[in-house]
């Protein structure tokens, strides 16, 4: 009998682009919790909690990458995402507030866009945000601009992904 093969040690598919103090990877299981709580604090004042079960479903139904902070070793961010033919998903994008400000959101979005290349995607989109707010200005900054959904090579409303809540007239699209 030969020799049992070696344990494979855990991929490093993000190694180097999560800023330092961090590090990117896909979600792990047992994380639902802890990507939970991070939507709760970085939602929008009077926005409605989600509960456990429709997060899991969600998270479910899509790729999820997650922003670790070293030293405490904890999730600090995620983005959950998912392909339908030329258009890859952006459904949720979160960091916690206290670690905001540090390419954190723009390391999970690079991770999310490399993924969407790596796989043959086209187009990066995401439902709203498409006002003067902060998070649009993000998004703005990071190479994406407001499109009717009627523009798109694919309509999600005709057959959206599972969860995916494309539900505004206007969406923000990148380009690959």
């Amino acid at each position: 009998m030969g020799a049992a093969a070696a344990p494979i040690s855990g991929r490093k598919p993000f190694r180097g682009m999560a800023p330092k103090g961090y590090r990117l990877r896909m979600m792990e299981p047992g994380e639902a919790e802890a990507l939970l709580a991070i939507r709760h604090a970085a939602a929008k004042p009077g926005a409605q909690p989600l509960a456990m079960a429709e997060f899991i479903r969600l998270l479910l139904a899509h790729e999820v990458y997650v922003a670790v902070a070293k030293r405490e070793d904890r999730a600090v961010g995620y983005a959950v995402a998912g392909g339908q033919g030329p258009i890859y998903w952006l459904v949720e994008h979160n960091v916690a507030p206290d670690h905001r400000g540090r390419g954190v959101g723009t390391a999970l979005l690079d991770a999310v866009t490399r993924r969407a290349r790596w796989f043959g995607h086209r187009t990066l989109a995401l439902a709203g945000p498409v006002g003067q707010d902060g998070d649009a200005s993000f998004f703005r900054h990071c190479g994406f601009m407001p499109m009717s959904r009627a523009e798109l090579p694919l309509r999600p409303d005709r057959d959206p992904p599972p969860e995916t809540p494309v539900v505004a007239a206007t969406v923000m699209v990148k380009r690959l």
